[in-house]
């Protein structure tokens, strides 16, 4: 019921019920009409009928713009019927009908149309005056009768020149809206999925790029002994194992709806709950994580058929409240991504997979918040989370509690550290 008073108060419809207002108006007062009572209140109905499902049926069906466009079209042609059943066959009034029509529509604004047109009514209603009072001349229509046709001329402009007006504002927020979806596009099409791409199209308030504070759920990966890679093969083969490397690394972040902040050499950086909420951040990052090892897992395989070496990854993954926007050279250079303390801390887990033996080494204030996800719900699969002892961080005074987090086989039951 919202959305249809929301589109009843639109002015299309407020305007074409005007137009039936003056069009019925004249049917049935009109002295000179061939129409019987009868067929005029049949006349009317069938204009009132025929509104109603102008109005409110093809909403179902096209949207308002096509439906303006419709309107025109009918109503333009309806007009001078209306005018011509009801006995009017005065040639001068039909050009200035059209005159108007031609004058509101080149306009495009209402006030404008007004204006313009109001000249042309006043040189018209001078005309027809002038011939009534100087000619006397047979078939001249009664005074009354040309100067009502004054007012219903205005209100034929009012509503050409509003339509005019509403088609160039639609026209200017569809162009407005096409520079948005594309400045949106340029900026996060190389950070999250398309689909969250469209996502931030159809509600562009949701993609603030100013600096703002959120809660996200952050991941680090980083191979493991790349640099000695690096140094004993080809810059070609480097470079070739290392993309085949991040493109898969990509299409699994992007399927878990991962904003990849950056690479950084073979490191990648990603994180959820920004540009959109996800309120779920930390279950997507958890589950990603997971995915990514086993992707990586079927690259390995694939590379030790081909006689290539396998690349292993660590990873670290810890929620916190960051700094998040467009950061850098206004106009030069700038990057959507996220700073802070707790920035670091992600880094510094994916640092400790090295030094603690696991792939995947997450935070207490992310365990915290998945230990019912692998326990109760089981929604995580057959997973090992473990507790370890605390270890020493740079950059952090006391000690810091992480948990290892590893896939187990099929079947096996879930494990999970108080």
């Amino acid at each position: 019921m919202a959305e249809f008073w929301d589109k009843y108060g639109k002015p299309i419809p407020i305007l074409q019920w005007l137009v039936m207002i003056v069009l019925s108006a004249h049917v049935l007062v009109s002295s000179g009409t061939s129409l019987t009572p009868g067929q005029a209140e049949a006349f009317v109905l069938a204009l009132v009928g025929g509104n109603l499902a102008l109005l409110y049926g093809l909403p179902r069906i096209i949207s308002w713009g096509a439906i303006s466009t419709v309107l025109v079209i009918v109503d333009s042609l309806l007009v001078p019927t209306a005018l011509y059943v009801t006995g009017i066959n005065d040639t001068g009034l039909y050009v200035v009908y059209f005159g108007i029509i031609m004058i509101a529509g080149a306009s495009g604004n209402l006030k404008r149309a007004v204006l313009l047109a109001s000249m042309t009514c006043v040189a018209y209603g001078a005309f027809e005056f002038g011939s009534y009072m100087l000619f006397q001349k047979q078939g001249t229509e009664q005074l009354g009768t040309i100067l009502l046709r004054v007012p219903f001329f205005l209100a034929m402009t009012a509503y050409y020149g509003a339509m005019g007006e509403f088609a160039q504002k639609e026209r200017k927020a569809k162009e407005t809206h096409e520079r948005y979806a594309q400045e949106i596009r340029r900026i996060f099409s190389s950070y999250v999925s398309p689909r969250i791409v469209e996502e931030l199209i159809k509600d562009p308030g949701k993609a603030t790029l100013g600096g703002q504070r959120k809660e996200l759920a952050m991941l680090f990966a980083d191979l493991v002994g790349f640099t000695s890679f690096s140094e004993t093969h080809s810059p070609e083969q480097v470079v070739a194992q290392l993309n085949e490397y991040l493109a898969a690394m990509t299409e699994v972040i992007f399927q878990w709806d991962g904003t990849i902040d950056k690479f950084v050499g073979d490191s990648i950086i990603v994180y959820w709950g920004a540009p959109l909420d996800q309120p779920d951040h930390d279950e997507l990052a958890v589950k990603c994580a997971l995915h990514m090892q086993r992707r990586l897992a079927e690259l390995q395989e694939k590379w030790k058929a081909e006689g290539r070496v396998p690349f292993r990854a660590g990873i670290g993954i810890h929620t916190g409240e960051v700094v998040v926007g467009n950061i850098g050279a206004e106009g030069r250079r700038m990057d959507y991504t996220m700073i802070g303390d707790h920035v670091n801390l992600a880094s510094r887990l994916q640092d400790l997979t090295r030094q603690l033996g696991f792939s995947i080494v997450v935070s207490e204030e992310t365990a915290a918040r998945i230990k019912d996800l692998v326990g109760k719900d089981g929604r995580l699969g057959h997973v090992s989370l473990r507790k370890l002892p605390p270890v020493k961080i740079k950059g952090k005074v006391q000690p810091v509690v992480v948990y290892a987090l590893e896939s187990l086989e099929s079947g096996a039951t879930s494990i999970v550290d108080a």
